[in-house]
């Protein structure tokens, strides 16, 4: 039984933070939901609907954030929010890991996170999400990969969405030292794209 159970809602307990983990105490998913007050975890079941959120969670779809709790099922803030999270969530059922970044149309970024856990035939699938400043945690990769000041900072552009031609012209420096730059990245990062190099960061921060 994956879904909170009428007793728990009973007793004015509901799907935020540990009081409905006993609906879930013979699923996998338990040990994913630890530090409820700290991480943004959602888990759904096929349909999308909400089985269990951390209270971090619960805080975050109230929000800024481009995911929303509609009614007890997990949405998107507009059209294509919800295309996004429809096509992921497929990918997800699938069994692919998704490590992705999402972001609000102010243009306030998160990782977003998605694994598949199945029990007995049972599925369902448990999200992180987490609000992400790239200057905060540039320095923490500039250490982990040992890349030198100029390539943190095209690291940081490439996080934010930056093309090369517009790396190119915030440095003052030539399309071509750009990439050779990004190519010094791909190395140290053991990565062969741009979007190699987000699913890696959300891997590590989520």
């Amino acid at each position: 039984m994956l879904a909170p159970r009428p007793a728990d809602r009973e007793k004015g307990q509901d799907m935020d933070g540990m009081h409905s983990l006993a609906a879930l105490r013979d699923f996998e998913i338990i040990r994913f939901c630890l530090d409820e007050d700290e991480v943004a975890r959602i888990v759904v079941d096929p349909q999308g609907l909400l089985l269990w959120r951390s209270r971090a969670a619960a805080i975050l779809l109230n929000g800024d954030c481009p995911l929303v709790d509609r009614a007890g099922k997990l949405g998107g803030v507009d059209r294509r929010t919800q295309q996004f999270l429809n096509e992921r969530l497929e990918e997800a059922f699938a069994g692919e890991e998704i490590c992705q970044f999402i972001e609000t149309d102010q243009g306030r970024r998160f990782l977003l996170r998605m694994r598949l856990v199945d029990e007995d035939g049972e599925r369902a699938v448990v999200i992180t999400l987490k609000d992400f400043e790239a200057p905060v945690h540039i320095p923490r990769l500039e250490r982990l990969f040992g890349l030198s000041a100029m390539e943190a900072r095209i690291l940081q552009l490439i996080i934010e969405g930056a093309s090369a031609e517009r790396i190119a012209d915030n440095k003052a420096i030539s399309i071509l030292t750009v990439r050779t730059h990004i190519k010094h990245i791909h190395s140290k990062m053991d990565v062969r794209s741009k979007e190699e190099i987000l699913a890696m960061i959300v891997k590590i921060f989520a």
